[in-house]
Formats: structure tokens, sequence, C-alpha cells
């Protein structure tokens, strides 16, 4: 998994998710990104460093912020463009399906 889609799939993860079940989910969205079609996966990839590229820059000179990370995601949820909301539908499906099939419910 690339550095922004982990940031984007550490965004989407529901918030009272434990560290085994966030581990868990990361997990799978990362074993998924890896079995996907190559064509796919290239589309994919492409997007993430496209989409990542403002946050890496400030990343590597120390002026990255979680809000900066959490406002890019936003705004490509968001967007008015189709490939670019789809970008972040496509990794929240995987969250979503991890998060409900993946991780046991807490006891009561």
């Amino acid at each position: 998994m690339l550095w922004f889609e982990r940031q984007v799939v550490t965004h989407l993860i529901r918030p009272d998710l434990d560290e085994r079940g966030r581990a868990d989910v990361e997990d799978y969205v990362d074993s998924a990104l890896r079995v996907m079609p190559p064509h796919l996966r290239a589309g994919v990839a492409a997007e993430s460093i496209a989409f990542g590229a403002w946050p890496s820059l400030q990343r590597a000179l120390g002026h990255l912020d979680p809000a900066t990370v959490d406002r890019a995601v936003e705004r490509c949820r968001t967007s008015r463009i189709d490939v670019v909301r789809q970008y972040v539908r496509l990794l929240e499906s995987l969250v979503l399906f991890a998060e409900n099939e993946l991780v046991p419910e807490p006891a009561p």
C-alpha cells in the first residue's frame, strides 16, 4: 500500500476501533490492493501518487500535520470530478468490508 493510500485508509477507519482491529483493516486493504489486476492497480497507484503529491511534499519538508491529510481526503471525497470521488469510494468500500466482516464486534 502506498503512503497516501495508507493515510486515506487511516482516515476512513472507525475512530472507536482498537489497534488490533485497525491493523486487521489495514492488512486487508493492503492485500486487496496487491491482488488487483495490474491494469487496475496501476490506475489506483497513479491516483495515489497524484493526490498524495502535495501532502508528501509537506511531509518531506516537515510541515505535514494530520489535519492536512484529513482535508485532502475530504476534498477527494467531495470532489465534483467522478474519478476523484471514486478513488476514495474504492478505499472506503474495502475499509467498510474489513470493518464489518473481519473485525469482531466488542463484547457488551
